[in-house]
């Protein structure tokens, strides 16, 4: 019977560690999003420069991280890029959408602990 309660609080504790379960919202660590900016104004349908500050070159961090982005405050996550290397830019396809609650966060696919999140912006669709 001991095993049994053993089992529930591992399997709960991987779940909030699971690198790819997007349900749980870690707190931000090691990662500044320099732009977008919080307040910013991006066009929809053209490019942006993604840009961030990461941990130094540790080896924990890693080489390469994820970038996503959220049109909805931060509520749903979508994946623009993975396996980007972590040398703080990306030139990113902003979506053509209308939406005032938009953010970017980056995380390292080594350690996603390590991530950051930007302050809200707006996306106005394009022509």
């Amino acid at each position: 019977m001991k095993t049994g309660s053993i089992v529930v609080p591992l399997i709960f504790s991987l779940f909030l560690f699971c690198p790819g379960c997007s349900t749980v919202d870690l707190p931000d660590k090691g990662v500044a999003i320099l732009s977008p900016k919080a307040n910013e104004f991006v066009q929809g349908g053209t490019s942006c420069e993604v840009q961030w500050k990461g941990e130094d070159s540790s080896s924990e961090f890693g080489d390469v991280v994820t970038i996503e982005f959220s049109k909805n405050g931060g509520k749903s996550w979508e994946q623009i890029e993975e396996n980007v290397p972590k040398a703080g830019k990306y030139l990113w396809k902003v979506p053509n959408v209308d939406s005032a609650r938009c953010k970017i966060r980056i995380s390292s696919q080594r350690r996603p602990e390590y991530r950051g999140t930007s302050g809200v912006f707006t996306v106005k669709k394009g022509a």
